[in-house]
């Protein structure tokens, strides 16, 4: 037998196997576990007097990205976005903010600096990373089912750490509707999960039958926890899917979702609309108190102080105003919009990152391996959510962004790892519906 005739195959890793990538996908499961049972969680670590234990898995992603940074080949523009964040600390010190906001911020955005670093490990053992997804969809939506039938514990419950109020879950209502959270923290973070975990499922399924039975579903799911936002975004990112075939219309879309996230906190500054009562109860009602109030008085904020070109930094707009509040500060703690969000924290260079998610979604459109295709819609979704929230404070939002990053940064000339199951094979469309397998470039 001819020796060069012969082929090496190397066996594909099992669910269990254990090594690097197998420990950074543990550590993203322990994470998308806590944030999907967080509000639960919560409640019962804190009777049990542990509550800080909920922590665990971002300091587990805090003790990676620390040991992943001084090897870590990103390109430099990586290194020129976390100098400016240091720069813009620096500015939000100055600006009076304190080093608890700063490192409250931080932690705001582990997950995103997990996934940025760490998220080529994870897409090496995708298989397990979709058994953890799949099973925490089926969580969120058992847990929107028992929020209905019955009265969960956890529901509204609060409790101190330190001189902080934490809130385990969030009990609200519009109008005499009550928004079901389950047992997330509240129900637009659940209402975000399940766009984002359905998305993601959804690629890795070969059976068309399957999508059409998973999107109604988790559409279904979203519609109950009232959050018309991520309703909306959800319906519009299938939309974007049964393009994704043509490159014209898929990159007109892309422009549009970055562009009207941008052009609504300015259309908020430039319509006179009338408060009125009977419109305050609608189902607009938010969006109207956003056009209004919220978006108005943000921007006013920034410019008074003559923060428009800087920002007011890293730490002085978000969950970390609230957390540690500043009185002249209290009205940047929600945006509820992202581009609002990056230009009241850094100013115009802000306003420059979240301009690039336009050309993350053109490479993501590019034709590859299907976690390619999973993060094309999560991304998509996540854009559309931002139009009216602060969709960068949210764990599993900000981990899917950062593997998006990293898979586009990662060389094209360089070999993917791909050790997926049978189940996982790539199928020959990709999207909502097929499409025949052209090169990109022949597609109208």
């Amino acid at each position: 037998m001819n020796p060069s005739s012969l082929s090496i195959t190397h066996p594909r890793p099992s669910l269990l196997a254990i090594d690097k990538p197998t420990v950074l996908t543990l550590i993203a499961a322990s994470l998308l576990i806590s944030e999907t049972f967080a509000g639960a969680l919560r409640f019962y670590l804190d009777m049990a007097g542990v509550s800080a234990l909920l922590y665990l898995p971002k300091l587990a992603c805090l003790a990676a990205v620390a040991l992943e940074l001084p090897g870590a080949r990103s390109k430099p523009g990586v290194w020129l976005v976390l100098f400016a964040l240091l720069v813009s600390s620096l500015l939000a010190l100055l600006h009076g903010a304190t080093l608890r906001n700063i490192g409250f911020s931080v932690f705001i955005y582990l997950p995103l600096l997990f996934g940025l670093f760490c998220g080529s490990y994870l897409e090496r053992r995708a298989g397990l990373l979709c058994w953890v997804i799949g099973l925490c969809l089926i969580a969120s939506l058992a847990g929107i089912a028992l929020d209905m039938l019955t009265s969960v514990p956890w529901k509204g419950y609060s409790y101190m750490m330190g001189d902080v109020e934490i809130t385990a879950n969030k009990s609200w209502a519009f109008g005499s509707t009550d928004r079901l959270a389950g047992f997330a923290r509240m129900s637009t973070n659940l209402a975000v999960m399940i766009a984002l975990y359905s998305l993601f499922l959804a690629a890795f399924l070969r059976s068309r039958l399957l999508r059409m039975m998973l999107y109604p579903l988790a559409f279904g799911a979203i519609f109950l926890t009232t959050n018309k936002s991520t309703a909306a975004a959800y319906l519009l990112t299938l939309m974007m899917l049964f393009l994704a075939g043509y490159r014209l219309p898929s990159a007109t879309a892309f422009a549009i979702a970055v562009l009207t996230g941008m052009a609504l906190p300015i259309a908020s500054l430039l319509l006179n609309i009338p408060q009125s009562e009977a419109y305050s109860a609608s189902m607009f009602a938010s969006f109207n108190d956003r056009l209004i109030h919220s978006w108005p008085n943000f921007i006013e904020v920034i410019a008074n102080e003559g923060w428009g070109w800087w920002g007011a930094g890293f730490g002085a707009v978000g969950s970390s105003a609230a957390a540690f509040p500043l009185a002249w500060l209290e009205l940047l703690a929600i945006a509820d919009n992202t581009a609002l969000y990056l230009w009241g924290m850094l100013g115009v260079f802000g306003v420059r990152l979240y301009l690039l998610l336009f050309p993350l979604l053109l490479r993501l459109h590019d034709r590859g391996p299907r976690i390619r295709d999973a993060l094309l819609g999560i991304v998509f979704c996540t854009c559309l959510i931002g139009w009216a929230t602060d969709v960068l404070e949210v764990p599993t939002a900000t981990l899917f962004l950062g593997m998006a990053i990293a898979h586009v940064l990662m060389p094209r000339d360089l070999p993917r790892q791909r050790p997926y199951s049978r189940i996982e094979t790539p199928p020959p469309h990709r999207g909502v519906e097929p499409h025949a397998q052209l090169p990109r470039d022949a597609l109208p």
